[in-house]
């Protein structure tokens, strides 16, 4: 290879995928936190990011390390960058810890520091940690349906963030799915006439994925629900926007793709049975408006769950791998693949994920954060090495003691 390529290819990022394996090269950066005062009692948290040109760092994955920090040459200095990223507590020292040390998601300036808004970059990485932990969760030989359930609506229904730097050509934004644009725009559907169904009886009959067989939608509360009203029917969270468009939509966009049609059938009988969820986030989980009747949670709505899981995982996964572009080295005669930044790296990572044979599973040691790779047949590996499963039985021996003590 001549001088001249050899500098083209140091300026690109690529993977190299011979030997199921592919690089990438970034810098450690130095950061810094700022707090600015909005208003009384209102603060703002900023990240203050600049890159350190005198330290490069490496990456490379394979199948056997996952996304690892690597030599110039190709040694391994540190495995599994995902199972790192997953684990860390959600603070930002922990996540200015992890930036110095293996260098930030996206291209940084070298030259001054840059504002990033501490909430919108937490979020990112909330994204990153609910992807992975419930592709893991859907594969358990056990599976948690609460937990698949919060994951689920915490990438699907949180606000959709965005991160604007002067060194990226355009701004990064979590993934807006395609059931949202749909609730986005359900004013406009248009409204299917009733008036024959409401002559001849109190309900609509409505073709239901979910139950796989026509539901009968009560009139009367559906038009309490659509117009705010409550005339007839009340109950918590019943004048909620989101629920008020989604009990719509179920009546009418019944030619909606099977995508959006099963994630609004379902949406509208977890609401309608279980509880209306007013708000979800990655740390405190889902916030009802009332007591959730999790008991009626059955067998349908956990089947249709875990398809619109899977619907979420396929967007949220998609969505950013748009960062990755297929590449052809001639030079080499090797194919290869060009990434434009860490975080593209880290979905690739998830993209190569085995969830079939393989998941991260979270260390069951209650002072210990750490999720680490398990083959999915291996339901009863529930510590991510000896000490922690020494520290809780231990901890489980002492509190034993204690109880029979007090008797």
């Amino acid at each position: 290879m001549s001088e001249i390529e050899n500098i083209a290819l140091e300026n690109e990022n690529f993977f190299n995928l011979g030997n199921d394996y592919f690089s990438l090269k970034g810098y450690r950066c130095f950061t810094g936190v700022d707090v600015v005062n909005l208003t009384p009692g209102k603060m703002r948290q900023t990240l203050k990011i600049q890159a350190d040109k005198q330290n490069e760092l490496h990456y490379a994955f394979s199948g056997s390390n996952g996304l690892c920090r690597t030599t110039p040459m190709g040694s391994v200095r540190k495995e599994n960058l995902l199972s790192e990223l997953i684990s860390l507590p959600n603070d930002i020292d922990s996540l200015r810890c992890f930036f110095e040390e293996n260098g930030f998601l996206f291209p940084i300036s070298e030259t001054e520091y840059e504002e990033i808004d501490i909430y919108s970059l937490t979020e990112i990485v909330n994204h990153i940690k609910a992807t992975v932990l419930l592709m893991s969760e859907i594969e358990e030989p056990q599976r948690n349906y609460e937990k698949i359930l919060y994951l689920t609506l915490y990438l699907l229904l949180s606000e959709q963030v965005s991160i604007k730097l002067s060194s990226m050509n355009k701004a990064y934004s979590t993934c807006h799915h395609g059931f949202i644009k749909i609730l986005e725009k359900a004013s406009s559907v248009p409204a299917i006439d009733g008036t024959k169904e409401g002559f001849e009886s109190d309900t609509y009959l409505i073709k239901d994925l979910v139950y796989k067989s026509n539901y009968a939608l009560n009139i009367e509360e559906y038009q309490d629900i659509i117009s705010g009203s409550s005339l007839t029917h009340n109950y918590p969270g019943m004048s909620d926007l989101r629920y008020k468009d989604i009990v719509y939509l179920y009546r009418n966009a019944p030619n909606e793709t099977p995508a959006a049609r099963i994630t609004i059938d379902f949406l509208f009988h977890l609401m309608k049975k279980i509880g209306i969820v007013n708000k979800v986030s990655f740390e405190n989980g889902i916030e009802f408006y009332d007591k959730p009747a999790l008991e009626k949670f059955d067998d349908n709505l956990k089947q249709a769950l875990i398809t619109v899981a899977k619907i979420v995982l396929n967007e949220e996964i998609n969505s950013n791998l748009s960062g990755i572009v297929p590449r052809f080295i001639a030079s080499k005669m090797e194919p290869s693949w060009k990434a434009s930044n860490l975080l593209s790296a880290m979905y690739f990572s998830i993209f190569y994920m085995r969830p079939g044979s393989e998941i991260y599973r979270e260390c069951a040691n209650p002072a210990c954060n750490n999720h680490f790779l398990v083959k999915t047949s291996n339901g009863r590996k529930r510590y991510c090495c000896p000490s922690c499963r020494n520290a809780t039985a231990q901890r489980n021996h002492r509190k034993k003691i204690k109880k029979m003590s007090v008797k």
